[in-house]
């Protein structure tokens, strides 16, 4: 086949890409094992801090908790270790009570700080350097400080600052790594990659409680949970630069030899002049405008996204634990609670998916966040009346199913919306944004002891945002991943309001076109 033929039957990098071997690999085996593993990098900390069911003081006159003194007035302190919820957790060895009680909320609070100082500081290698470096850059970062912090755990400020410097992996290494797995593969194929990233980690959220139940160490668990990502380490010659990124950065090249290695393993025709093809295919698409972390606030459509996004990201985390309120408070072994808790996840992207094939993704993502309003304006209604509390807790469990679809079909969003080069820094700065102003989510529950209703009145606020802002993010379904602003542009011009089906009418004018 000539370079001509090669240019006609190859017009974009999907065609190239396809859907093989190479890719059912990435998704199915090695995306598994990350996302299971990510699991417990970012959920472990969660059980090593857990406070102590039920405690008491050796000696049973004294005070457990006076305003001047030690702890028990200095008498050995015990904890009930035949509860069912209870964990030898760090509050349990260092006495994390009492005065010290919020010490153990206080390390989720560093680990927050610490991802907000990553996103600043990695948050635009990822497409500046490239996903796969920050993948295991991340990882070895995490690796080597979350370890560390597990030997000063008696000094407790350098235990917080060395778990803050340990945040940078399952915010941003993990997502470098799912983001790098859907660039190699063709629409059809980036279905099954952001499905897997969903069900996988939901089978890990499901596993980790009964894990840390069973080795009731926290130390072995912490060590467990963090080193298990040298597994990761040892599968780097697995895990190749992302073609789609390679290409944006006119490295012709490399890319080329990425993507023959992936049509060698797919067993694909082998395409002469692959180099060739690739430079022919960025003529058709060049732009001038020079892609930076700052035309994310220069041209007016990436500013568009990022507004847009970056309150769809927050949106939807405030009504995920809006949604747990009551579902989350369970009376009850905590593991068991923990894994049924995620497997309420594990419909959502079946769901969303088969939403999103049906619908779209702009009108599936409005259509679940009608459904989340809907249930949240029934708990304003129901929540002060009398024996009407599993009324609420339906409504309430209605609402997270789904506030976890509109979840996932919004992390969809995200990876189709932004061209290649500000994939990832567009991500991130969504994610910035949301960890700052979900620092207030707990503000906003304990607006229930003012009235149970006021909670639900703000997440109502909420989900209606977020169905006027998910109205006006653009259609992606049927086009192929944006690799310039033009791309981006084009997004926004073929959008058409209240048009329910624009892929039917835009395959159609380019199959009119062809003719």
């Amino acid at each position: 086949m000539n370079s001509k033929s090669n240019r006609e039957s190859y017009p974009d990098l999907d065609s190239l890409l396809g859907f093989g071997r190479f890719q059912h690999f990435q998704i199915w085996f090695f995306q598994a094992i990350a996302a299971m593993l990510g699991v417990g990098n970012a959920m472990n900390i969660f059980f090593i801090v857990s406070e102590p069911p039920d405690w008491y003081c050796a000696t049973g006159d004294v005070e457990k908790c006076p305003v001047d003194g030690e702890v028990c007035e200095g008498t050995e302190v015990l904890y009930n270790t035949t509860h069912e919820n209870y964990v030898d957790s760090l509050v349990v060895q260092h006495n994390w009570v009492c005065e010290k009680a919020l010490w153990g909320p206080s390390v989720l609070t560093a680990m927050s700080v610490g991802k907000l100082f990553y996103l600043l500081l990695l948050g635009r290698m990822s497409d500046s350097q490239g996903r796969v470096k920050i993948f295991h850059l991340t990882n070895i970062i995490f690796m080597v400080f979350r370890t560390a912090s597990f030997f000063f755990t008696w000094q407790y400020p350098t235990f917080l600052v060395l778990t803050a410097l340990a945040s940078c992996y399952p915010s941003i290494g993990l997502n470098s790594r799912n983001t790098c797995v859907a660039e190699y593969c063709n629409e059809s194929g980036r279905k099954y990659t952001y499905m897997s990233q969903w069900v996988f980690w939901v089978f890990g959220m499901t596993l980790i409680p009964f894990l840390a139940e069973y080795v009731n160490d926290w130390f072995m668990f912490g060590l467990a949970t963090t080193l298990g990502n040298i597994i990761l380490v040892l599968t780097y010659p697995l895990l190749l630069k992302s073609p789609r990124l390679l290409f944006s950065q006119k490295k012709f090249k490399s890319a080329a030899k990425v993507i023959a290695t992936i049509r060698k393993i797919n067993k694909d025709e082998e395409v002469n002049n692959l180099e060739e093809v690739l430079k022919h295919m960025n003529d058709k698409v060049e732009n001038k405008t020079e892609l930076g972390v700052t035309s994310l606030f220069k041209e007016a459509s990436l500013r568009r996204l990022v507004v847009s996004m970056a309150i769809l990201y927050t949106v939807n985390d405030y009504i995920y634990f809006g949604a747990q309120i009551n579902a989350g408070n369970l009376a009850g072994n905590m593991f068991v609670n923990f894994s049924l808790l995620a497997l309420t996840e594990l419909p959502s992207p079946f769901v969303g998916q088969f939403m999103m094939d049906r619908f779209g993704r702009r009108w599936s993502h409005v259509i679940c966040m009608v459904l989340t309003t809907v249930c949240f304006t029934g708990c304003i209604l129901f929540v002060n009346m009398d024996h009407m509390d599993k009324a609420v807790v339906a409504l309430s469990l209605a609402a997270k199913t789904t506030s976890n679809v509109s979840w996932y079909i919004m992390y969809v969003q995200h990876i189709e919306v932004y061209p290649t080069l500000l994939r990832n820094s567009g991500i991130f700065l969504s994610l910035f944004v949301n960890i700052i102003v979900n620092m207030t989510t707990p503000f906003a529950v304990s607006l229930d002891s003012v009235d149970k209703c006021l909670p639900y009145v703000v997440f109502v606020f909420m989900s209606v945002l977020g169905i006027i802002v998910a109205s006006l993010v653009p259609e992606t379904k049927g086009m192929p991943l944006p690799e310039t602003i033009a791309d981006v542009d084009k997004l926004f011009s073929e959008m058409r309001f209240f048009e329910l089906s624009p892929w039917k009418r835009i395959a159609k004018q380019e199959n009119n076109v062809e003719l």
